[in-house]
């Protein structure tokens, strides 16, 4: 049985946008009351109930979450140093290897909870490429920690949980700032397209200082995208 919960109807009052976000809360929050008594996709590792339950739903082929992704990244700066003569990405890759050699910390989900500035990092073969800070928000909801960055063109939108002691993993899509939030195509009812694959978002959270933590999304096709994340 799904546990009940209250329900604020949107109203006129609200922005478009807070209505989106309601809607989209609502139905995590709806599957994430429903997933814990769904089969899994896959083998989960050994962890807690929710956190197991929330990686089962992974696709086998998202199952290695962000796994390899320093290595990819410094072979392609590597590359990029010797064949680039952008000043910008060359000023950026010193920035990107420092969150490369970045020491992992122990740490607790709970310490993700509250509002954040991320920035992007992104590099492919054109290029490494630094943006601006924008505001994010974490926060409980049911079992779960909602990953909610929806500011800056390029946003994503997701549930986390504890991996390991070092470790929370993100599941949750990528949309741009002219669209309805997305969710993970395996939380979605129906079939699942092609498109809605390509939006599909997993990540590995790390902590790396005092309120200052790493976001490294899977690798796709030699393109890489770390958030760094700050009070």
């Amino acid at each position: 049985m799904v546990p009940q919960s209250t329900v604020t109807v949107p109203d006129a009052t609200r922005s478009v946008g807070d209505n989106r976000r309601i809607m989209v809360t609502r139905i995590l929050t709806i599957f994430i009351a429903a997933m814990l008594g769904m089969p899994a996709l896959g083998q989960a590792p050994d962890t807690g109930g929710y956190a197991k339950s929330l990686f089962g739903r992974l696709y086998p082929e998202d199952q290695s979450l962000a796994k390899g992704w320093e290595t990819g990244l410094q072979a392609l700066l590597d590359e990029l140093k010797d064949s680039s003569e952008d000043q910008e990405t060359l000023d950026a890759i010193p920035e990107f290897e420092r969150l490369i050699e970045a020491e992992h910390l122990a740490f607790s989900i709970e310490e993700l909870d509250g509002s954040w500035r991320m920035r992007s990092l992104q590099a492919t073969d054109y290029g490494a490429f630094i943006y601006q800070y924008f505001p994010a928000r974490i926060y409980p909801e049911a079992q779960a920690m909602v990953f909610d960055k929806n500011s800056g063109s390029q946003r994503h939108r997701g549930l986390m949980a504890q991996l390991d002691a070092e470790t929370v993993f993100f599941v949750g899509a990528l949309y741009y700032g002219y669209e309805d939030p997305r969710i993970y195509s395996a939380m979605t009812p129906g079939e699942v397209t092609e498109e809605q694959r390509e939006f599909d978002a997993v990540a590995e959270i790390y902590k790396i200082g005092d309120n200052h933590f790493l976001m490294a999304f899977a690798p796709s096709a030699n393109r890489f995208r770390l958030y760094e994340i700050r009070k």
